[in-house]
């Protein structure tokens, strides 16, 4: 059964700028994770995760611009790969305000299901989320290093992320938790964190959201449904607007 994509635009997306006259406003990067050669985690029945994150994607996009709140860019809008590094510079050149990659679970359980979201540390949280980072880091055989950035960013992304940074991408995750509480499937404990390549913009709250479990079938049929998608993207939505109503609001006051 084929994928309900949605309409799916040709190239990088970039950001919707204001005008002069009106103040910025921030810059959402998404990431949907995988793409091209590389189509993540593949589902017993033979779906890509790389099309699930990349119609999900689509949609939050169109939930966000509706807002008229934010401006949108993402890593990529078609089936093309992008690597880690790359999807780090593009964050750090758009000098995004808030970064978002969106991934699929992949679990020796079939009987797990539920989303969970990630933070950065340099420590894992638990077996299960150094299992997760280690799979997602591999995806362009560059665990180790991010590279391909200026020697500032390089020497920033060789330390600890940054106090604010790490509170603001904190800050999200507990949004994005609380946001789908009762709605949206979560797995236990769904917050947790590991050394994931993609979210070591220092410059910029991140986040990482493995939406289900491929592994599943009922995540399976609830990632593909373009309804369910929807509910997922709505309540992605309502998490933002939470961060930059409360904990951004708070820090630009401050």
């Amino acid at each position: 059964m084929a994928l309900a994509l949605g309409g799916v635009a040709a190239g990088l997306a970039g950001p919707h700028r204001a005008s002069a006259n009106v103040p910025q406003k921030p810059l959402i990067m998404i990431d949907p994770g995988h793409g091209g050669h590389d189509p993540g985690a593949i589902a017993p029945d033979g779906v890509f995760e790389k099309h699930i994150t990349l119609a999900t994607g689509l949609d939050l996009r169109r939930s966000l611009l509706k807002t008229g709140r934010y401006q949108v860019a993402m890593t990529r809008t078609r089936d093309v790969f992008v690597t880690l590094e790359g999807r780090v510079a593009a964050a750090v050149k758009a000098k995004a305000s808030l970064f978002l990659a969106l991934h699929c679970d992949h679990l020796p359980d079939p009987d797990m299901r539920g989303a969970s979201v990630f933070t950065l540390s340099d420590n894992a949280s638990d077996a299960l989320a150094a299992s997760i980072a280690t799979d997602e880091n591999s995806s362009d055989g560059t665990p180790g290093q991010i590279t391909g950035v200026s020697p500032q960013v390089a020497n920033i992304l060789a330390s600890l992320e940054t106090r604010a940074t790490k509170i603001g991408s904190q800050s999200l995750a507990q949004d994005i938790q609380d946001s789908f509480d009762g709605i949206v499937p979560l797995l236990p404990d769904p917050h947790r964190s590991a050394n994931f390549a993609v979210l070591r913009d220092p410059s910029t709250p991140a986040a990482l959201l493995e939406m289900g479990c491929l592994t599943n079938k009922l995540d399976e049929q609830r990632l593909r449904d373009p309804k369910q998608r929807a509910v997922l993207t709505d309540h992605l939505t309502q998490a933002i607007d939470r961060y930059f109503a409360e904990y951004a609001g708070r820090r630009l006051a401050g």
